[in-house]
Parts: C-alpha cells; structure tokens; sequence
C-alpha cells in the first residue's frame, strides 16, 4: 500500500477506535449521567472532577446535590425515591470553598434547575480563599463551565477506563451499595475532644486551612446566594460529632460567626433551611461518623432525607433535624448555643444504640 492508502486506513481505525470509546461509554454511562438505576454507589457519590461536573449541569437535572465531601455520603438515588421522575446529580467538591459552591449553585439555577445545598462552616471560611490550590481549582471548575460540550467525557480515556471496572464489578456481582455498606460499618476509634481539637487546629498552631483563621464570607455573597433560591430549594447545615460544636464555642468565636451566616441565609432566602446541627441522638454517637467524627455515615443520609421528606416509613430521633424560619431562627440558635454552655464534659458521654436506617444500604 502507498502513503495514501495507509493514511486512509490509519483514519479509519482512529475514527472506529474513537466510537468504539464513544459506545462503551455511552451505554455502560458509569457515571450516571442518563441514569442512577443499576449504578454503583461509588461512582455517583465519590467521582467528582471538573469536566465531569460540567457535564453533569449541562445535561440539566431537575436537582444537583452540591456540597463538601459530607455530600460524598449522599446517594443521588436516595433523592430521586422522594423525587420520582425527577434526576439527580451528586456534584460535591472535596474541601469546597463558598466560592466554588456558589459558583456551581447560579450554573444550576441560570439553567432553571434546583439545588440541595450544604452550608457548611468550614466552606465558608474566606481566609482559605487565597491558597494556590483552591485558587487553580476554582479556575478549573469555571473554564470547564464555559465549554458547553457535552461530548468530551463520553470520549475520555479515564471514563473509559472507569466503564471497564463497572463491567468487571457488574461481572463479579458486586452489590451496587457496597461503598455504603463498608462505610456504614467500619469500625473505628472512639471520637475525643482532643483528638478533634488536633485534626482542626482550631487554635492556629498549625496549617489545617478549613478551620485555621476562621472568617465568615462576605455578608453579600451570603445575601445573594440566599436571594437566587427558590421555593423549590433546600439548604442543608448538615451533622458533625457533638464534640465539634464544643470546640466552636471555645475557639475563634466560629460559632456566632456561623449562626450568624445561618441566620442571616434564613432570613433572605424562600428557599427551605434544614438545620441538624446540635446535640441530639444522631451527633452524639460515634457509631454514626468517621474517623475524629468528620463526616456522618452514609446511613444518616438516609436519616436526614427522611426528616426532609417526613418519610413515615423510618424513624428518624425527634431531636434530628428542624426546618428553620425566619420566625424561630433566634429562639433555635439560642438553644444549640445553651446545649453546648450546659453540657458537663466531666461526664461520660452516653451513646445510644445505632438508629435502625432500613434496608437501603444492605448487602
């Protein structure tokens, strides 16, 4: 064959190579984007990366799960049982900053689509705004949200990739909730003020950047993201371990600096505000966090979404969650600031047995 021939040849196995990756992406779709059904937990709540949350807006659900890595604990398909007919995309950022989460939140709702947004306090710290690594994620995230090509992904080598390990999971019958399931029931030590203490540096000795030099947002970014919302909204300020809420009354004035940002998200928006913060069964119980009590289980996500939903079906504490108002919002930050100023932390802290959560995350 001459030259010519070759290169035809040549193009014609690259363009079949490149459908090839197109197809087996497409129809295995590892990732959920057309569909949750029959998709592997980890897949939809742990992978997160800026070209495939883009994707993800651009393909336009009905709701977007946006957040810290505590949303990594969320299974989209959880949301859509409450939701029926209704698709849901899990587009949490590892460490987010208030910035990278509102940026995401005006993509979704300039595309007439709704968000379930974690306000978390450590998100809202602005001193960690300045650091290189968040200033070239933040810049990642907004250059993919500007290329409105829904194509690259499905062409990718790494979703690729990632359509082969689901064909071999799917081979092996690994249960599609086995990321849950081994969370859920990890054992691991039993969570102490001190060792929280340490994993924060909430005094500044270190370089914990999320809690270091704690300083709330400006009050109009707050303002603005509360205002953009809708009814069809929700704002969740999502479960940490009891001990949390101790070291932010003793240190850097963090909790008045969050309840006012929470008080002052509630008082501007008409979206709903969903507090779970406070001592209660569910934060007092090491049994239901990671390690130094970091993040909940995935099995108090199913909690939290029940409260939400009023899911008669499972019994969710009835100190577990209360939708704030603009009419009790004092009265109910006044009572998580007493819970902590009353509680003795001479005393043994009284664990209660793991709250049944169904059967969603069985094996």
């Amino acid at each position: 064959m001459n030259g010519k021939e070759w290169l035809k040849v040549f193009a014609t196995l690259f363009l079949l190579g490149v459908l090839f990756v197109g197809w087996v992406n497409y129809v295995v779709d590892p990732y959920g984007l057309k569909s949750n059904e029959n998709k592997f937990d980890s897949d939809l709540m742990l992978m997160n990366k800026p070209n495939l949350t883009s994707l993800k807006i651009h393909l336009i659900a009905e709701y977007y799960l946006i957040g810290t890595s505590r949303v990594m604990r969320i299974n989209p398909n959880l949301i859509e049982k409450y939701l029926p007919q209704k698709k849901v995309y899990n587009i949490n950022i590892s460490g987010a900053t208030f910035k990278e989460n509102s940026m995401l939140a005006k993509k979704v709702l300039s595309n007439g689509s709704n968000f379930i947004y974690g306000f978390d306090a450590f998100s809202l710290n602005k001193n960690r705004l300045n650091e290189k690594e968040i200033v070239d994620r933040y810049m990642s995230y907004k250059s993919e949200l500007e290329n409105k090509s829904i194509y690259g992904n499905y062409l990718n080598i790494d979703t690729l990739s990632m359509s082969f390990k689901n064909l071999v999971k799917k081979i092996l019958n690994k249960n599609y909730n086995s990321y849950s399931f081994s969370e859920n029931n990890k054992i691991h030590d039993a969570v102490t003020i001190l060792g929280i203490e340490e994993h924060l540096d909430l005094s500044n000795k270190g370089t914990k950047k999320s809690s270091s030099n704690f300083e709330i947002v400006n009050n109009n970014e707050i303002i603005n993201l509360a205002k953009n919302a809708t009814k069809k909204d929700i704002f969740i300020i999502y479960p940490k371990h009891f001990y949390h809420y101790i070291l932010f009354q003793k240190y850097q004035n963090i909790e008045t600096k969050y309840f006012n940002a929470i008080k002052l998200l509630v008082q501007n928006t008409d979206a709903k505000v969903w507090c779970f913060y406070g001592k209660n069964e569910i934060t007092v119980n090491d049994g239901n966090f990671d390690e130094n009590g970091w993040h909940f289980k995935p099995k108090i996500a199913e909690l939290i979404f029940a409260k939400i939903f009023n899911d008669p079906t499972i019994e969710v504490p009835k100190d577990f969650g209360v939708l704030v108002t603009k009419e009790n919002i004092d009265e109910h930050l006044k009572n998580l600031r007493e819970q902590v100023q009353n509680y003795d932390l001479n005393k043994s802290l009284s664990l209660v047995p793991n709250v049944p959560v169904g059967n969603a995350y069985s094996e």
